[in-house]
């Protein structure tokens, strides 16, 4: 796809703001996660969007500074860094599929001898933890949150350790996945994964770090900034293509026609979306509709990509 023309700061922001304002026609909408004790403390009224265009632009409008938990936001960039590492290594463990259930489904793990259906669900997730290199789950997270940082512009990811206790004493569901993909030899060191995939999901950013961070993706798999390389053009692809058929789960196709862009939903309310060639997009909203996605976030984005042209389906 050939890069379309940058919209003028002038337009971004005019944008940003009338989708900000369809956003919020929807706060009220939804429910905060409670299946994490941490997430339960989120204010629903929160609304924040972030752009961060190749050439260097920065918008941020509504409550873009305030910070969240990444949890499955974090997932497309620990691919990234493992792609880098291992490569195409490592689909022999985890396929490319979108799974058509929910995020944290054992269904179809089941039926498919502990193969995960791709690395943007939580049991995909858990294998792409097991290749992040270092010997505990300490050593991976800081090596995790220097890569953010090297192509990011040098923000900081934090882990919230109050999140990522609570995620460590209540995931009963993610050791459940993580057992059963080592029953099929899928997973090795379970702990190691499980321990390493708390603290990740527990990284905090805000909208604008967000979307600075992604900013590499809509860029070949280069930071536009310092001209770091996360990873080649062609495993870029491969992320952008897993988050425009899995990104949401299963309402990826809801996402995709309204929407139009490769984007990665999370449960603490984040949104990432990216425009190849253009410009990086980040929404925070915790309000959630029945899928697990945000519905302020959502409507925002869909108002954003109507506005700007933005969608890659044309």
């Amino acid at each position: 796809m050939q890069p379309r023309p940058l919209p003028s700061h002038d337009a971004l922001r005019h944008a940003a703001d009338t989708a900000l304002a369809a956003g919020r026609s929807k706060l009220g909408e939804g429910g905060v996660a409670t299946y994490i004790p941490e997430l339960a403390k989120a204010d629903p009224r929160h609304l924040g969007l972030a752009i961060a265009t190749v050439d260097g632009q920065q918008i941020a409008v509504g409550d873009a500074d305030v910070p969240f938990t990444l949890q499955s936001a974090s997932k497309p960039f620990a691919l990234a860094r493992v792609l880098d590492i291992v490569g195409d290594a490592l689909f022999e463990k985890v396929g490319v599929e979108p799974s058509g259930d929910a995020f944290n489904s054992i269904v179809k793990l089941e039926q498919e001898q502990g193969r995960p259906r791709n690395p943007l669900i939580n049991a995909g997730a858990l294998v792409v933890c097991g290749y992040l290199p270092g010997p505990t789950a300490g050593d991976r997270i800081a090596g995790l949150q220097r890569f953010f940082a090297d192509v990011s512009g040098g923000a900081e990811y934090p882990v919230h350790e109050p999140t990522w206790r609570s995620e460590e004493a209540t995931g009963y569901r993610n050791r459940a996945l993580a057992n059963f993909m080592r029953q099929y030899g899928v997973l090795g060191e379970t702990e190691l994964a499980l321990d390493t995939y708390f603290r990740q999901s527990a990284m905090q950013a805000t909208a604008r770090t967000l979307a600075r961070l992604a900013l590499f993706l809509a860029h070949r798999g280069v930071d536009p900034g310092s001209g770091t390389v996360a990873l080649t053009p062609q495993h870029n692809r491969t992320v952008l293509a897993l988050m425009a058929t899995c990104g949401l789960y299963d309402e990826a196709g809801r996402f995709a026609t309204r929407v139009g862009l490769p984007a990665k939903s999370a449960v603490s309310g984040a949104i990432v979306a990216v425009v190849p060639g253009t410009l990086a997009i980040a929404a925070y909203s915790p309000a959630l509709n029945a899928r697990g996605n945000s519905v302020a976030g959502a409507a925002a984005l869909a108002h954003l990509t109507e506005a700007l042209g933005l969608s890659v389906f044309g």
